[in-house]
């Protein structure tokens, strides 16, 4: 029988232990890198108010603010101006600035500070310069009017953080707008007749003398020529052949034709309106800025549109005994038709550049 020797074998070396330990420690290393103190990556919210200081036309320091009275304070009446960071609104303002019209409802200009004494209106989206501001009260200056407006009506902006800003300038014997206003309202306009004295340009309000002329006067074009100035500038307009009756309607209301047709042109697009075309209104008689088309007066024909505006505009207008008689002649928001007709304040100006147009002035 043979006997089996059973011999020792070698012990099996453990090389997973030490994997195990390096794996750790840099697992360890790992975690040291990434819990360890960083600097904060993520900015805290800005307060909500922010107030601005300016000196020569420049922001010379900025400042927040967690209530609006402290931003206020801080100002202590320098010129500067507050604004809400959540939609960088100016809600206050040191000093002059600019004040846009909101949406919505036409705003009333008065003459004192009780906003008692209305002068006129002006249309949703119209730019004032601010003169003086406070928070219930503000002293505006439009279109050669000065007055009173409520500041909740407005969105400020102060002269410092405005980029555009209205001028005229002279191009040869005319007198040219750059108007900046929200709502449709703006442009590049001729704006009548230029004055000898202009400088080139201006940011300054300018009176053109195209807006003082008397509409009581008649205008020595004829009925061919206002119907060649339709033609010529739109061959498809449906007020081709109505020269006849602007002149009939100047002889018979002693209204100037050429302002008259000139007023169309601007108020109907040369009747190609969609007003003038559903209700043969050509010069927007009851159309409001709320409803346009609504409340706009119906009539029966172009020819029944020209002569009952006609005998409406020299009775009310013109007259000196007229309901709304400021001055027989254009004007602007301090005097004339453009007192009450229309909410746009350079209403008067667009009409006058036709006429400079048609060599009517």
């Amino acid at each position: 029988m043979t006997k089996r020797i059973i011999r020792p074998t070698r012990p099996v070396r453990r090389t997973g232990s030490l994997k195990g330990l390096l794996f750790f420690f840099l697992l360890g290393i790992l975690l040291f890198v990434l819990l360890r103190d960083k600097p904060q990556t993520i900015l805290s919210p800005a307060s909500p108010y922010i107030a601005e200081l300016y000196r020569d036309g420049k922001v010379i320091q900025e400042e927040e603010f967690d209530s609006f009275d402290e931003a206020k304070t801080f100002l202590n009446e320098r010129r500067g101006a507050v604004k809400r960071t959540s939609d960088d609104r100016y809600l206050y303002l040191t000093g002059s600035g600019i004040g846009i019209v909101d949406a919505g409802q036409t705003l009333n200009i008065y003459a004192d500070r009780s906003l008692k004494k209305r002068q006129t209106y002006v249309a949703p989206g119209s730019r004032l310069s601010l003169l003086a501001y406070t928070e219930s009260v503000s002293r505006i200056e439009i279109a050669g009017l000065t007055g009173y407006v409520a500041s909740d009506r407005l969105t400020l902006y102060p002269i410092e953080q405005s980029s555009h800003q209205s001028y005229y300038e002279k191009q040869g014997d005319r007198l040219l707008h750059y108007i900046v206003a929200d709502a449709g309202l703006g442009g590049l306009i001729t704006a009548g007749q230029a004055p000898a004295s202009l400088p080139e340009r201006t940011t300054k309000y300018v009176e053109s003398k195209t807006l003082t002329k008397d509409l009581r006067q008649a205008t020595d074009l004829t009925a061919k020529q206002l119907d060649a100035y339709i033609r010529k500038n739109a061959p498809d307009s449906p007020l081709i052949g109505t020269g006849k009756t602007f002149k009939q309607v100047e002889r018979d209301f002693k209204i100037n034709a050429a302002y008259l047709l000139a007023h169309a042109i601007h108020e109907s697009n040369y009747g190609r309106s969609e007003i003038a075309q559903d209700k043969f209104n050509l010069f927007g008689v009851n159309a409001t800025d709320i409803a346009p088309g609504k409340n706009a007066t119906a009539y029966t024909s172009f020819e029944d549109s020209i002569r009952k505006t006609g005998r409406f505009i020299a009775r009310d207008y013109l007259a000196e005994d007229g309901k709304y008689y400021r001055g027989a002649f254009l004007g602007n928001k301090a005097r004339g038709m453009n007192v009450f007709y229309a909410s746009d304040p350079y209403w008067s100006e667009k009409i006058a550049g036709i006429l400079v147009k048609m060599d009517a002035v």
